[in-house]
C-alpha cells in the first residue's frame, strides 16, 4: 500500500509539473496587459476567495493552524516576489535555470537542517537535472544583482518546499492553501498600491488567463502538491518538479509556435533520467 502511495504521488508530482510548465506562455501572453505583481494580486486573490467560500459552505474553520499558513504565505510571496523583481534585468532563460536550482537546494538544506541523509542516486539525479536544465535554458551568462535576486528566489522556494513537508501531514491541506493564498494576495496588493502599480486589466482574454491561473495553476496544482508531499519526501518533490520547464518548453512549441531544439529534448530526457535514478532504493548514504 505504502509503494502504491508513493506512486501515486510520484504521478501527482508529474500533473503539477505539467500544469505549471503550461503557465509559462500563458504568464508570458498576459504580462502584455497587466504588470507581474498585479497578476499575482488577481491570482491569488481569486484562489483565496473561492476556496474560503467552499471552506464556509463546508463549515471548516479556515483560521485553524493560522500560524503555518502566513508561514507558506511568506515564503511563496518572497519566492515570487524576488524572481519578478529579478527579471527586470536578466533573461527569462537565466531566471529559468536559476529558479530550477531550488532542486539543489532542497537536498542541501534538508542536510543542514537534519531531516534527511543524502544518497548517492539523489546526488547523482541533483547532477543530472542541473545539467538538463543548463541544456533546456542556455545555463546563465553574467551574475548581477537580479540573478543575485533570482537565487534567493530559488533558495526561499526550497525552503517552502521543505516547511510544506513538515506541516502537511497534520495540517488541512484546503486551509493551508486558503491561508497561504490570502498571504500572498494581501502581500502583493500591499506592493501594488506601494510600488503605484496599475490595477486594470487590459483584455478580455487576458482575464480569462488569470480565471485558468486561478483554477489550475494555484487551486488545483497547490492542492495537488502538498497532496503528495504527505507521501513522498521533499526532494523527490523537488526532483519531479525540476521536469517543469521541460513542459514549458513542449507548451511552448506546441501552443506558442516557439521552436523546439535538440538542447531542449536532451535536458528533458536527463531530467527523465534523473527522476528514475531518484527512485532508485538501496543506495548507500554518502552524507
Amino acid at each position: 500500500m505504502q509503494k502504491k502511495n508513493a506512486i501515486l504521488a510520484n504521478i501527482e508530482m508529474l500533473i503539477v509539473s505539467i500544469i505549471w510548465g503550461s503557465t509559462f506562455i500563458i504568464v508570458k501572453k498576459s504580462l502584455i496587459d497587466v504588470n507581474a505583481i498585479t497578476l499575482n494580486c488577481y491570482r491569488f486573490l481569486l484562489a483565496a476567495l473561492m476556496i474560503g467560500l467552499a471552506l464556509v459552505f463546508l463549515r471548516r474553520n479556515p483560521w485553524r493552524h493560522l500560524k503555518e499558513g502566513m508561514v507558506l504565505g511568506f515564503l511563496l510571496f518572497a519566492s515570487f516576489a524576488a524572481q519578478t523583481l529579478g527579471l527586470y534585468s536578466i533573461s527569462a532563460a537565466n531566471s529559468g535555470f536559476i529558479v530550477g536550482l531550488f532542486v539543489v537546494f532542497v537536498p542541501i538544506l534538508s542536510i543542514l537542517l537534519g531531516y534527511e541523509k543524502l544518497r548517492l542516486n539523489i546526488f547523482i539525479a541533483v547532477v543530472l537535472v542541473c545539467v538538463g536544465l543548463w541544456s533546456i535554458t542556455g545555463g546563465i551568462s553574467g551574475f548581477n544583482g537580479g540573478a543575485f535576486l533570482t537565487l534567493i528566489s530559488a533558495i526561499i522556494f526550497a525552503l517552502y518546499i521543505l516547511y510544506a513537508d513538515r506541516v502537511v501531514k497534520r495540517c488541512d491541506v484546503w486551509v493551508l492553501n486558503f491561508q497561504q493564498f490570502f498571504i500572498v494576495a494581501f502581500m502583493s496588493l500591499v506592493s501594488v498600491l506601494a510600488f503605484k502599480l496599475p490595477l486594470n486589466v487590459a483584455s478580455h482574454q487576458t482575464a480569462f488567463w488569470i480565471l485558468y491561473l486561478a483554477l489550475f495553476a494555484t487551486i488545483l496544482a497547490f492542492a495537488i502538491q502538498l497532496r503528495a508531499q504527505k507521501t513522498i519526501s521533499p526532494i523527490a518533490c523537488a526532483i519531479i518538479l525540476s521536469l517543469e520547464p521541460v513542459f514549458a518548453a513542449i507548451f511552448a512549441w506546441t501552443v506558442g509556435g516557439e521552436q523546439f531544439t535538440a538542447k531542449s529534448v536532451i535536458g528533458g530526457a536527463l531530467i527523465v533520467i534523473a527522476i528514475i535514478v531518484s527512485q532508485v532504493s538501496g543506495i548507500k548514504k554518502i552524507a
